[in-house]
Formats: structure tokens, sequence, C-alpha cells
């Protein structure tokens, strides 16, 4: 059994189903990007008191075509349901009102039923994606919140933790970096390399990966600030973004205190 058999499956299943008004592939299946890796996402356009009939009908159709070892659903204005078969083929049904069909298009997404011609309606592509200042604004602050939270972490010895929290900090510089990915419809983490250019990836490999070691923890936080800093600058000027000078001072005064006065030029 591949991906092709699942959407074999999901298309059979809802071709006849009426409370079924369109069935979408989306993510990489719709965007004509998957590989042998992908994951196969589905998109049905259902109205709200057939939901959770549709949900019920999915499940049996997928567990007639192989054992379904992982079911979770979450309702967010409708299901989102992630199965995983004993094959570990993953496979995600997003069930959404006619209403919450939300941004999309032609490029994004692949008719396999629809019965109201939604797809005609769709334009051929989205306009790139902008950065978007509430969410750099966030990680501008909660990056400085973080490195003046070090001296804790080593003040109660608490490294295993501050391991975790190196991992945030890099996490938050991939954010930022991920900002000026204009594709409108980027996909998942997992396939970060084909959206980041290579020079970053270089960056992101180059950084530590710290264990639970007091100076390698102090190394890895200022190597990673030495990079996030400039960049979120950067961009906070081109945002319209107000810098948090006086965050960023008292940090620098506070590092310096409890590491020394070298920790307070750090970045």
């Amino acid at each position: 059994m591949n991906q092709q058999d699942i959407i074999a499956a999901a298309k059979t299943a809802f071709a006849g189903d009426e409370a079924v008004r369109g069935l979408f592939l989306s993510g990489s299946f719709g965007r004509g990007t998957a590989d042998e890796w992908s994951d196969v996402d589905l998109l049905a356009v259902v109205g709200k008191d057939d939901q959770r009939g549709v949900a019920d009908r999915w499940r049996k159709a997928l567990s007639a075509l192989a054992p379904v070892v992982y079911w979770n659903e979450l309702e967010r204005g409708g299901f989102l349901i992630n199965a995983v078969t004993e094959d570990w083929l993953r496979c995600d049904l997003n069930i959404v009102t006619p209403e919450n069909f939300g941004r999309r298009a032609k490029n994004t997404v692949r008719p396999l039923v629809d019965r109201d011609g939604v797809y005609d309606w769709l334009p051929d592509s989205l306009p790139p994606r902008q950065p978007d200042k509430g969410t750099v604004s966030y990680l501008i602050h909660e990056f400085i919140r973080m490195l003046g939270l070090m001296p804790v972490g080593l003040g109660r010895r608490e490294y295993v933790t501050m391991v975790l929290g190196v991992g945030m900090m890099r996490g938050h510089l991939e954010a930022l970096l991920m900002q000026d990915v204009s594709n409108p419809d980027p996909g998942g983490i997992l396939h970060q390399s084909k959206l980041l250019p290579p020079e970053q990836m270089d960056l992101l490999k180059s950084l530590p990966y710290p264990g639970p070691k007091r100076e390698a923890l102090i190394e890895a936080n200022f190597a990673i600030a030495r990079e996030f800093m400039p960049r979120a600058k950067a961009m906070a000027e081109r945002l319209g973004i107000v810098w948090p000078d006086a965050f960023e001072a008292a940090t620098r005064k506070r590092l310096a205190a409890t590491l020394g006065g070298e920790a307070g030029r750090s970045w």
C-alpha cells in the first residue's frame, strides 16, 4: 500500500457522499511537490451538521484499507483528523464548512470531488507571503527574555533544562529566518531545507548543540544571539517595529553583573 492507495480510497469513499461538497488534496500532494516521505493531506468541505458523520465514515473507509494504529481528532471550527496506518502511512483530513474553506489557490489544492465548482473560483496562485509583524515582535522579545533567564538556570545548575532552552532559542532563530520565506503555502517544518537558502541551512548546522555543561551552554546561548540579534534588528527596522532598547539594555546589564562584563557585550 502507498499514498496513492489512500488518495484513491478517499475519492471512492466520498464520491457518492452528498454531505461532502468538495474533497481536495492539499499540502504537498496539492502543490505537486510530494515525495516518498510525504503524508496525504485531504481537505473536505462539509456542512457543520454533517461533519461528525463524515469523520466516522472516513475512519471506516481508511480502516478497510489498512489497520489504523493512530487516530486523533482536533476540533478547530471543524475537524482535523490525524491518522497513521500500521505501515506508517500518514493521512490528515481537515473537515471545514464552505465558509471556512480558507485562503486557497489552484496551485495549492487538487480537486478529487467538487460538486459546487469551488475550484473554478479559486485564483491561480496566492500573493507572496510577507513577514508578520506580530510574530517578529514576539520572537524578539521572547529571545531577549530567554537570554535574561540564563543566569537563573546557571545559578540553579539546571543544565538539563538549559539544553532545552538552547533548542528553543535555535527555534526562534529558525522562525525568524522563515519569516522571509515568501512562499504563501510553505508546508510543514520537515522540508525546511527546501525553503531556506543553502547559506542559512549551513548557518543552522554550524551552531552548537551543547550537552548539559555550564561553559558550553553559555557559549551556545551567545553564539545563537550573535546570529539572531542583528537579523532581528534589521527585520524590525524594515517592518517598522520599535526595538525594545530598554529591555535589551537591562538584559545586557544583568548578564554583565552575573557572568562578567564581556557577557553583556556578547552580541
